[in-house]
């Protein structure tokens, strides 16, 4: 069945058990009813933080690595908080999202900033393609301007706001919702969106889960039946195995409405909306509408480079402008968003010629002291106006996911059935190594014969080393060779390694 693309139906656990495909129809007619959208009772969220690790050069320590490298310690972690709603009230969220996307792309095609504007849009690499443009691409063109202008000596801004999505006003919000849809204020049924959004419930996802005495409702097949599947409520040690245990609902609606109406938490926030929900980032783009214009005015005005992604605004322009554009954009977050941009999250870089060399470099803020060590970082990606590479971090954090999985895999193998105890490598090589970089259609069996498979219109995307490839490819103009492929010359033979400990530990 062809349904339209805000049907997105997923598999995390919630309240309530995930929709199918089945439920389309009554879903739909329920969801584009503006009278039943308007009166609708919206579950509370789940909440729990994703905690990101961090490893930075130690500054004061003269102990080095064998490869020459400062000992690395852990930072402060990075803490996000996810909000996700029920898989019904996610799918609203979804529909009002395809809504509101339609009408703030037709506008913002009538602005000069149309281009300015990358994150979570669908821009086509180029026009009419059906392929769109992703991080890569809007690294590539910020770096091609800085190539196209070596002659001047410019000055690169980044700068990242602050809790971008918890400190959104919801007046602006509001004001900006209604003025994308061309409307005075909001309709009843965006209204009763927008509030969901906004005077956000939550329950904390253990709690839920601890209430339910660490038992999970997962889905299990028929014994005797390749085909037939039950729901049934098991025990399940941590929330880490809920994947593998095929978990699908911490309980149903009816089960939480009965049991659980005191875990639920009003935030009673004054400001901010839920990041993860599918309405979320097309909000915080139609939020920075008025922003976007006055900044874009002011960078053109200069003959400078301006582009958002999310939270994260590169600004280029001739050296002599850099304070003024700095001051200019910390009002406007201030004063205008009523968001901000602290600091230490604004890194101000240099590009010119040095000993007849073209380099970029980062300089102080305040002293203009330059550090030739640091070059600029954007979307993933390093530049200093000989090369572009992709950021080490982004590696480490591939290879430390390699190792978890072997991890598991080989405690998969070791606590199994089977008596050999093998370490299942194709999934492995799959997902680490180039055999699974390439895109590929996806089959599936067909519903009338099993044996037979059957096209999708579903693609298996390929894995990192898809993304390194495109990387090397895209920015090789600039580069002038394949040194991004050769950063990951290493991954191969560390793949090898680790198969070769696990495997000798069974």
């Amino acid at each position: 069945m062809e349904t339209p693309e805000w049907y997105k139906l997923k598999r995390y656990p919630h309240i309530g058990e995930p929709l199918t495909i089945k439920d389309y129809n009554w879903v739909k007619g329920y969801i584009e009813d503006e009278t039943c959208i308007k009166k609708h009772s919206f579950l509370p969220l789940i909440h729990k933080c994703i905690i990101q690790r961090k490893y930075r050069a130690d500054e004061n320590s003269t102990i080095r690595n064998p490869s020459g490298k400062r000992r690395r310690i852990i930072g402060k972690p990075k803490i996000r908080n996810i909000y996700y709603a029920s898989h019904f009230d996610s799918l609203i969220f979804s529909y009002y999202n395809s809504l509101l996307s339609e009408a703030y792309n037709k506008l913002i095609k009538t602005k000069n900033f149309d281009s300015s504007i990358v994150a979570y849009r669908k821009i086509p690499i180029i026009e009419g393609s059906e392929k769109n443009k992703c991080n890569v691409d809007f690294a590539k063109t910020t770096f091609e301007f800085i190539e196209s202008n070596k002659e001047t000596k410019l000055s690169v801004i980044v700068a990242d706001v602050t809790s971008f999505f918890d400190n959104l006003d919801h007046k602006i919000l509001k004001r900006q919702w209604s003025n994308v849809i061309d409307e005075n204020t909001l309709p009843p049924d965006h209204y009763n969106v927008f509030k969901a959004l906004t005077k956000l419930s939550y329950v904390e996802s253990d709690q839920l889960f601890n209430s339910y005495k660490g038992t999970m409702i997962v889905e299990k097949g028929v014994p005797n039946s390749s085909t037939l599947k039950e729901n049934k409520r098991i025990k399940i040690n941590s929330n880490k195995y809920f994947k593998e245990k095929n978990a699908i609902a911490y309980c149903t609606k009816k089960e939480f409405l009965k049991n659980n109406l005191n875990l639920i938490i009003s935030a009673k926030n004054k400001k901010g909306i839920p990041q993860g929900s599918p309405i979320s980032a097309t909000l915080a783009n139609v939020y920075m509408l008025d922003f976007d214009q006055e900044v874009y005015d002011k960078v053109d005005s200069i003959n400078g480079f301006y582009q958002r992604y999310s939270d994260d605004l590169i600004i280029i322009c001739e050296q002599e402008y850099e304070d003024v554009i700095i001051k200019f954009i910390r009002d406007k977050i201030e004063n205008l968003a009523k968001l901000e941009i602290s600091e230490s999250k604004t890194k101000v870089y240099r590009f010119e010629y040095v000993d007849g060399e073209f380099l970029g470099f980062e300089i102080d803020e305040k002293t203009k002291v330059p550090n030739y060590y640091k070059s600029l970082e954007y979307l993933g990606f390093n530049y200093n106006g000989q090369r572009v590479l992709i950021k080490t971090s982004g590696f480490s954090k591939f290879y430390r996911a390699m190792k978890r999985s072997f991890k598991k895999s080989a405690s998969l193998a070791k606590n199994s059935k089977n008596p050999d105890r093998r370490i299942f490598k194709s999934r492995l090589y799959k997902r680490f190594t180039h055999i699974g970089a390439k895109r590929k259609l996806i089959f599936r069996p067909s519903k009338e014969d099993p044996k037979k498979y059957i096209e999708t219109k579903e693609y298996y995307w390929g894995n990192y080393m898809s993304y390194i490839l495109k990387s090397n490819e895209s920015m090789k103009s600039l580069n002038k060779s394949d040194v991004i492929t050769k950063q990951s010359r290493k991954f191969w033979k560390n793949f090898h390694l680790l198969m070769k400990f696990h495997e000798s530990r069974l």
